[in-house]
């Protein structure tokens, strides 16, 4: 659901996949076959045993797997079907829409890279969920800001209002029901960050404009992926690049190198971008590894 294009994305799959059986096969798919992209908007956090717990007790019966979601929920599906037939998903509470790819980005940069942005700087900070980091007035000033970075360079779908927007996001975020775990939304980083946080780094930069907030949530990731929290205890990073990033961070002694080593990664930082980012990142990993997440994001603020 975070896949931009996924339609696309499934279409090439299945049709490689059909020629290697029958190239026949192939293009009657091809013909007939439709492949919407789709976007889905729901916060769902890991499933904890005490929510097994929990709901075995009110519903009486045992669950393994519960899944456990906020009250909000969006379903947007691109009405691209071959002649125009398809189940009535509007029915079901979906969205039909011509193009997906805005509400893609709005999600994309605007949910998904506060998320990430507020993740990491709030597991550094010692704050377990999502609620308790925005609910540290440092935080909900700095994800505000962040935001107002972030919405200049997003192509709204028609009819939305990214302020309220925003506004809806911070009340989402600040629900105490959905424990959702800055750690587990730290997950896999080196895959997340280029669509959640250096798509706006780029139009950004290309625009001319200052990154402070995005270059502290990326200086945030570089921090984390070291493995040592700001207390000096481990931290258990989920990442298909874990040890080559704490090797990196390892070998690199000051936060100068440590940005300029981990910038160095070309499979996750373009070259050009990288090259941006150095001096805005540097800035704010100095801060972040001498003051702290809190007292860095707080100087962000303005």
């Amino acid at each position: 659901d975070v896949l931009p294009q996924n339609g696309k994305l499934v279409r090439n799959v299945v049709l490689e996949l059909a020629r290697l059986i029958n190239p026949e096969l192939a293009d009657w798919i091809a013909q007939n076959g439709s492949f919407p992209s789709t976007m889905v908007d729901r916060i769902v956090p890991a499933t904890s045993p005490e929510d097994i717990v929990k709901l075995a007790d009110k519903s009486g019966y045992l669950d393994r797997s519960p899944v456990i979601h906020e009250p909000f929920c969006q379903w947007v599906i691109e009405d691209n079907f071959v002649n125009e037939e398809r189940p009535d998903f509007v029915a079901a509470g979906a969205q039909m829409v011509k193009d997906v790819s805005r509400f893609e980005q709005m999600k994309l940069r605007m949910l998904n890279g506060s998320h990430s942005a507020l993740a990491y700087l709030g597991y550094l900070a010692g704050h377990e969920t999502i609620s308790d980091t925005v609910a540290d007035p440092a935080f909900a000033a700095y994800v505000r800001q962040l935001w107002a970075e972030i919405m200049p360079v997003v192509r709204a779908p028609q009819g939305f209002d990214l302020q309220v927007y925003a506004q809806a996001l911070m009340e989402r975020y600040a629900n105490p029901k959905i424990r959702h775990r800055t750690w587990q939304i730290a997950m896999d980083g080196s895959q997340k960050l280029p669509q959640r946080l250096l798509g706006s780094l780029e139009a950004n930069i290309a625009a001319g404009k200052p990154v402070p907030d995005l270059s502290l949530a990326v200086a945030a990731w570089m921090y984390y992926v070291g493995g040592i929290d700001q207390t000096g205890q481990p931290i258990d990073v989920k990442d298909p690049m874990a040890e080559k990033l704490r090797a990196i961070s390892d070998a690199s002694t000051t936060p100068v190198d440590k940005v300029a080593a981990l910038l160095s990664l070309s499979e996750i930082f373009p070259i050009e971008l990288a090259e941006n980012l150095k001096a805005p990142v540097t800035e704010a990993a100095q801060i972040l590894w001498t003051q702290g997440a809190r007292q860095a994001a707080l100087q962000v603020v303005t």
